[in-house]
Formats: structure tokens, C-alpha cells, sequence
């Protein structure tokens, strides 16, 4: 089942009674700006879900910059904007897809196959004449069951335990000015965890902002699912567990659903000194 849909595919159905079309905008060091957006002009129908109030737990000394939620927190918040396990959902943003990316892992973690993300974001669905509006939805609130796969995601023991595990691929998701260690605009640290190699998450883009096709992601991810028909394992990570999820995404839209989230990602990582932090290429 492809994870992408087309504006011309939720145009098409944006008023079925079983879809909830979700609006996760969000601009990091602007909290407000994405519910600021929506409030001017959203997808008709959709629903706001926030990265930092709804999609993620309040920092703590360890877990990084946006630390998985609760999942029963979570629940009650996909159940308060009129999601349940029975729904179909579309998500989208207008950040080439990364915060609705977010949603979409979230979703599969607890254990709901039947989610969505739009290609190319609100931006372009505006631009092309598509409906907009400014009017708040009704909800209808509804409740939502977890049953959380426990297997999608890895804890940094595990990712301590990967370093030097032939058996393992770590996959860092940032651009590679920060994996290499050039720069570090973000974290306490710059670099990368020792072994892991780099595949920037926007390079699942093509030069439009539209998802590749299968077959140019193939080529792109081409290390990593050699990797993995090998029997290896592949771990991703990025700065904060958001960036990392389009490239879960990608490979999962390849046929690779086993692929794993460090979901604290670097900011977890190098909050713990002892740590070890690797710079340059690998």
C-alpha cells in the first residue's frame, strides 16, 4: 500500500465520512506559526494536530528535542480531533513532508496501517486552485485504541549496542554538514554516532518537492536496502526523531516495513556524555 497519496486522489474523496484530513504545519523556533497558519487557510475538513502540544512528550533531561508522547496521551489526542481506529487518515504540512511524516509513523506505532501522507504539501494544493478555507471544522470526538508495535522503534541502549555490530546499519538522516561535524546549529554536539552513515531526508524529494518515484528511490536508498537484503538491520535516526520519519517512510513505501526509529535521535544521543560522537565521513 503506497503511504503517498495525490492532491487529485484527496480532492477526490476529502468528504467521505470515514477520511479525517490532518494539518500538521509547525515551524521549529515558531511554535504558534503552523496553528497561526491553519487558522488563516486549511484544507476544508482537516483537523490541527502540533508537533510539541499533541504529536510529541515535554523535554526531559534525556528522550531529545521531541520525545515520543505517551502513547495514551496520544491516544486521547487522536480521539479529541475525531480519529479512531477505523478512520482513514491524510496527513500534510508544507515542510516537504516531514512533520506529516511524523503523524504517519505515530499512527503506524499504534498500530494504524490505514494513514496517508499528501505529495508535495498545502503549499502546492493552494497554489494549484484546490479548496481552501478558513472556517474551523466540526469534530466530532471519537476514541482511539492503541496497540502499540513495539518493534518500530529503538532506545539508545539498543543503539549503543549497535556501534561496531556488523549486524546493524545506523542511518543518520541530517544534512551532511551536521553529520560530518562542520556545523551544529541545533545540539550540544556535532557529529554523528560513530558507524552510522549519512542519507539526507529531503533527497526523497525530486527537484518539485514531489515524492520520487519507486524507482529513483531505489537507486538513492540503494546502500541501505542492499543492507538490508543482506539480513541486516537498519536503524534511523536524525536531530530530534521528525526528519528521520520520510526516510522510514520512503522505505517502508519500498517494501521495507521493518526498518527502525531511534526516536530520540542526535539530541538524545549526545545527552548522555558517555557517548561517543564520531565526526567526518564514514
Amino acid at each position: 500500500m503506497n503511504p503517498i497519496v495525490s492532491k487529485k486522489w484527496l480532492l477526490a474523496r476529502m468528504y467521505e465520512s470515514d477520511l479525517v484530513i490532518v494539518d500538521c504545519r509547525f515551524e521549529l523556533g515558531n511554535p504558534t506559526a503552523g496553528r497561526e497558519a491553519f487558522a488563516i487557510s486549511h484544507i476544508p475538513g482537516a483537523v490541527y494536530l502540533d508537533l510539541e502540544a499533541d504529536l510529541s512528550s515535554p523535554v526531559g533531561e534525556h528522550g531529545g528535542r521531541h520525545p515520543l508522547p505517551d502513547p495514551d496521551v496520544l491516544a486521547q489526542n487522536l480521539g479529541r480531533v475525531g480519529i479512531s481506529n477505523d478512520k482513514v487518515i491524510v496527513a500534510y504540512d508544507d515542510q516537504d513532508g516531514m512533520y506529516a511524516s511524523r503523524l504517519w509513523w505515530l499512527l503506524r506505532w499504534l498500530g494504524h496501517d490505514s494513514v496517508f501522507v499528501m505529495d508535495e504539501g498545502f503549499g502546492v494544493w493552494k497554489d494549484s486552485g484546490y479548496p481552501v478555507t478558513d472556517a474551523q471544522p466540526v469534530i466530532i470526538p471519537s476514541s482511539f485504541i492503541p496497540a502499540i508495535r513495539h518493534e518500530m522503534l529503538a532506545d539508545v541502549k539498543e543503539v549503543q549496542q549497535s556501534i561496531g555490530n556488523s549486524n546493524v546499519l545506523l542511518v543518520d538522516s541530517r544534512d551532511a554538514s551536521r553529520y560530518v561535524g562542520e556545523q551544529e546549529p541545533i545540539d550540544a554536539k556535532a557529529g554523528h554516532i560513530p558507524g552510522a552513515i549519512n542519507s539526507f531526508w529531503k533527497q526523497v524529494l525530486d527537484d518539485h518537492g514531489a515524492w520520487k518515484s519507486d524507482e529513483q528511490l531505489r537507486e538513492h536508498f540503494s546502500p541501505i536496502t542492499e543492507a538490508m537484503d543482506t539480513g541486516r538491520e537498519a536503524i534511523i535516526y536524525c536531530g530530534s526523531g521528525v526528519s528521520a520519519c520520510p526516510n522510514v517512510l520512503a522505505l517502508h513505501k519500498l517494501g521495507y516495513p521493518t526498518v527502525r526509529l531511534y526516536a530520540g535521535s542526535w539530541s538524545d544521543w549526545v545527552s548522555y556524555p558517555e557517548n561517543p560522537v564520531a565526526t567526518g565521513e564514514e
